[in-house]
């Protein structure tokens, strides 16, 4: 995971890129040890949530924080701090993601790898855009 972060970004656009990479390849090494590589994107209508290493959004948002946290502590973020989850919705339709923000303006985004399934690139976007987007808009979204 360390290898995403050889060659200091030159941008926080660029830093979260080798975040996004560094937390997918964090997966498939846990995923070594662990029941989580059979995690599958999403929980929902059609993945019952029993089924084994299937993790739903706080597990994925928790498991996120702690290998950003890794990351920090190591001295591999430099635009970014790790912050609190981000938390939006509903008691019906509410969903946890891990957050970071940007140290030279405050802005805050969102880490989200809840989408996809284990091992696979997450989903980043400013906070404030990704509290107004429902699961849905995720459905078929695969992009790595």
């Amino acid at each position: 995971m360390v290898n995403w972060f050889d060659g200091t970004a030159t941008t926080p656009e660029d830093e979260r890129q080798q975040i996004r990479q560094a937390i997918g390849w964090m997966e498939v090494v846990v995923g070594r040890y662990t029941p989580t590589h059979l995690d599958i994107g999403m929980n929902l209508e059609k993945h019952p949530v029993n089924m084994t290493g299937q993790m739903d959004c706080i597990d994925e948002s928790i498991n996120t924080t702690t290998y950003l946290t890794l990351f920090e502590q190591q001295g591999y973020l430099r635009w970014h701090r790790v912050t609190d989850r981000a938390y939006r919705g509903s008691l019906l339709d509410a969903h946890w993601a891990a957050q970071v923000e940007q140290v030279n303006n405050a802005v805050n985004y969102v880490i989200d790898s809840w989408f996809q399934d284990n091992g696979m690139l997450p989903y980043i976007a400013k906070s404030t855009e990704w509290l107004d987007l429902r699961w849905t808009f995720f459905r078929h979204r695969k992009d790595n």
